[in-house]
Parts: structure tokens; C-alpha cells; sequence
């Protein structure tokens, strides 16, 4: 007889859209009320006819459980469904939350402070370095960093999320069997020791194209904003910031350079009132949190400054200011200035950013 989780599996495997998942389970409470209706029941349904009930049947006449659990624990999957305490409190606000997910690693209470850093595959080396200084700044600041495991942004920005000690998650287009692209297996490894990866398909779901958008939805309702670093006109990171404007999310982008490919999707984010994120704060205050109760910088108190570093900690701002600037104010050799700035971002009182520029962080 199989148990619960069994017949969320059933569920699952039966093929159904997340749409007629919910509709039964609206109607009939549980998996296990579903499966044990008859076909008549099921399709007084609004939406659901014979060909619905014929794959539920299916399902529970081929699918194999004692497969599917022992592929589970190979790849040290658990499933995580809508009817759990520990299934996401945001994800389960979108319109269409998945019935039921497969999740390596695990989520904790602090993935409910979580923001979404996305952007294009091809990206530039500035759409790299911005997409890790924000990444790992917000992993330090207690965010947690949610994105699609590519290449390019996504991928920069789960590694600054770990180099920083903090937490990520990365959502799956295909089966939770399957690494793609192949070359961040060891990424996805790692993403599994602090954060999770999840997919709410199937084992040996291939990554289609056409399951990219639904996908993303997953990234923008795990999030409290989407951040999107580097997109050109036409790009899968646009889909997810419009489904977060659709979740009622906040959308943020970054700006770029305007005769680049790369930065026109960000620009036109930002024409349509997408919030302009220069600097970590500006997602912070972006969400409406106050500085001093998000979990991460150093004290000031906690600090000794000497000499030069003092003089160069009260020029910086928390606005970008180039170097020379910094340099020209304090009257200081452009070595003095490197070392000492090189000391504040130490000791976690500053942060470089691309361009040569610096921002004061406490």
C-alpha cells in the first residue's frame, strides 16, 4: 500500500500540469482523495476531463515507486510538498506553486529572506564582476541567493554566494537527476552543503526549452525581488522580472553600458520602473529592510583605524567614488591609497567595484 508521499509521487508522475494538480487537490484535499476517486468524480472537476483521469490511471498502474525511492536516495533527494510546514512560505504565494518539489540539500527559516540574481548566459566580464560583488555582498548581508545554476550570471552569482559564506538555491529545468549544463556538477555539489537545488519534474526530465519559463517563475516566487545583472532584448532573465512584477515582487536591474547588447534589457527594466541597483544597498532598501537589522556587516566600533586608512574611510560614501577621487580629496599617493583601501575592504569597512570605484560599507 503506498504512503503519502508515495501518492504525491503518483501525483507528480501522472503528467499533469501544476494547474490541473491544483484544481484536484483544491477539490478533493489530498493526493490520496484524488487517486482514490472515480472517474466520474474527477471529472465534475471544472478542467478536467477523461484524457486527466486517463494519465492519473496510467500512473498508477506503471509507475514504479520502489524505482523512484531508490533513485531518490541515490542522488539524496528528499520531496517536499505544498501540504508541509517546510515547504517555501513565498513560494507558495505565486498562482501556480508546485504541488509537490524534489529538493537536494534543504531549505532553512533564513532562505525567507532571499533575492533573485539572474542574467544572461553570454555575459560580459563588468556583467561577471557585478553579478559577484552583488551576490556575495547580499550572501554576507544574510540573503540568501536564488538563481537557474547556468552559465554566465546565474553561475557567478551561486559561487560569490558560497565564497561568502552564505546560502543559495538553484532552481532545475529538467529532472532532479540531471546537472545541466554538466560542467557545474561540482557547483551543484556545493550548492547541496549550503542551500538547495530543486526541481518540481520528474526524474529524467530532459531540459527543454519550453520548461525554462516555468522554471523561472520558481526563481522569482522564491524571492522577495529579482535582480537582473546583464540581459539583452530578448532574454530568459526579462521573463523571470516580469513574473516577479506579476508576483508582486520587487524587479531590480543593473545598469550598463548603452551600446552594449548586453544592457538593453536591463535599460529597458529601468524604463519601466524597475529599481536601478548601483550598490548592495540599493536592493536592501529596495525591499524595504532597514541596514542595521539585516545580519552582516562588521561594527564600526569593532574596528581600529590608523594613519591613512581613517583619512580614506571618511572620504568614501555609500555612492560609488572612483579611486582618483578618493585619492585627489585625501591628498595621498596613489600607493597610500591602494593600501589603504585594500585594508578597509579587509576588515569589512569597503568594497571595490568595477571601474575602479569604492563604497563605504558601515
Amino acid at each position: 500500500m503506498p504512503n503519502d508521499k508515495d501518492r504525491w509521487l503518483l501525483l507528480n508522475a501522472s503528467g499533469l500540469s501544476t494547474l490541473r494538480q491544483l484544481q484536484l487537490l483544491e477539490a478533493f484535499g489530498s493526493p490520496d482523495n484524488i487517486l482514490g476517486a472515480n472517474d466520474s468524480q474527477l471529472t465534475k472537476v471544472s478542467g478536467i476531463t477523461l484524457v486527466h483521469v486517463q494519465k492519473l490511471r496510467a500512473a498508477q498502474r506503471s509507475v514504479d515507486l520502489a524505482d523512484l525511492h531508490r533513485k531518490c536516495a541515490e542522488h539524496e533527494v528528499v520531496i517536499l510538498t505544498i501540504a508541509e510546514p517546510d515547504y517555501p512560505a513565498l513560494l507558495k504565494e505565486i498562482e501556480l506553486p508546485p504541488p509537490m518539489l524534489f529538493v537536494q540539500g534543504g531549505f532553512t527559516k533564513a532562505d525567507e529572506l532571499a533575492v533573485a540574481v539572474v542574467g544572461t548566459r553570454k555575459c560580459t566580464p563588468y556583467g561577471r564582476t557585478v553579478a559577484s560583488e552583488l551576490a556575495g555582498n547580499l550572501a554576507q548581508r544574510g540573503f540568501t541567493i536564488v538563481s537557474g545554476l547556468a552559465v554566465g550570471i546565474d553561475g557567478e552569482a551561486h559561487r560569490a554566494a558560497l565564497e561568502a559564506g552564505g546560502r543559495s538555491i538553484a532552481v532545475l529545468a529538467c529532472g532532479a537527476d540531471i546537472t545541466y549544463p554538466r560542467g557545474h556538477k561540482q557547483l551543484r555539489a556545493q550548492l547541496t552543503q549550503s542551500g538547495a537545488v530543486i526541481s518540481e519534474y520528474a526524474f529524467g526530465t530532459p531540459p527543454a526549452r519550453e520548461r525554462f519559463p516555468a522554471r523561472n517563475r520558481l526563481i522569482s516566487g522564491l524571492s522577495l525581488g529579482t535582480i537582473v545583472v546583464e540581459a539583452p532584448a530578448k532574454s530568459g532573465a526579462l521573463i523571470t522580472a516580469r513574473l516577479a512584477g506579476e508576483q508582486g515582487r520587487e524587479v531590480f536591474a543593473v545598469p550598463g553600458d548603452i551600446n552594449s547588447p548586453t544592457s538593453r534589457g536591463c535599460h529597458a527594466l529601468i524604463k519601466d520602473g524597475a529599481q536601478l541597483v548601483e550598490v548592495p544597498e540599493d536592493v536592501v532598501d529596495g525591499l524595504g529592510i532597514l541596514l542595521k537589522a539585516v545580519p552582516t556587516r562588521v561594527e564600526r566600533h569593532d574596528v581600529q583605524l590608523h594613519g591613512d586608512e581613517q583619512v580614506v574611510y571618511e572620504a568614501l560614501s555609500h555612492e560609488p567614488r572612483h579611486a582618483d577621487e578618493i585619492a585627489n580629496q585625501c591628498q595621498l599617493s596613489p600607493a597610500q591609497i591602494n593600501s589603504a583601501l585594500m585594508l578597509l575592504e579587509v576588515k569589512g569597512l569597503a568594497r571595490r567595484f568595477a571601474g575602479n570605484t569604492y563604497v563605504k560599507l558601515n
